[in-house]
């Protein structure tokens, strides 16, 4: 597994192009991870340019490390945040419906993948696998399509 980049020591904010570089990533992306994970608005200094604070830069490289290196979907990588951040554990509240589960208690030390992430993951790869066969089909279709076009 890649090694983590350390972020340089004493620096409070990190302009969208420095933080493009720790994390390996393409300003498009940061923008889009700033829709799916709300703690991620960039603020903008006096010029418009985005500006990220330390803890967000150390967010974006734990989603970038989710994302890539674990291979988690965006949802799995939330949830997995989010179990981080959520010291106390979800409890039924007295007006909750008989049947509803009761959220699982976040893990201590590393987070491993409960059944619940799995699943996210699961769906995904059981939804995205035909999609992925079904586009391979529409290209070879387009590629003989062409071939004939160019042969008239």
């Amino acid at each position: 597994m890649p090694e983590q980049p350390s972020l340089p020591d004493g620096k409070a904010s990190f302009k969208l192009n420095e933080v493009c570089k720790l994390a390996s990533v393409q300003p498009y992306m940061l923008r889009f991870w700033g829709t799916e994970f709300p703690r991620l608005e960039a603020g903008k200094s006096g010029t418009g340019q985005r500006s990220y604070s330390r803890e967000q830069v150390e967010l974006i490289l734990e989603i970038r490390r989710l994302l890539f290196d674990e291979g988690l979907t965006i949802a799995g990588a939330r949830k997995r945040i989010e179990k981080a951040e959520d010291p106390v554990p979800k409890k039924k509240s007295k007006g909750s419906k008989a049947g509803q589960e009761q959220a699982p208690a976040p893990s201590t030390g590393s987070p491993e993948l409960s059944a619940n992430d799995k699943e996210v993951d699961k769906e995904a790869a059981e939804v995205v696998q035909p999609l992925i066969a079904a586009l391979r089909d529409v290209r070879e279709e387009i590629v003989g399509a062409l071939a004939e076009l160019k042969n008239e």
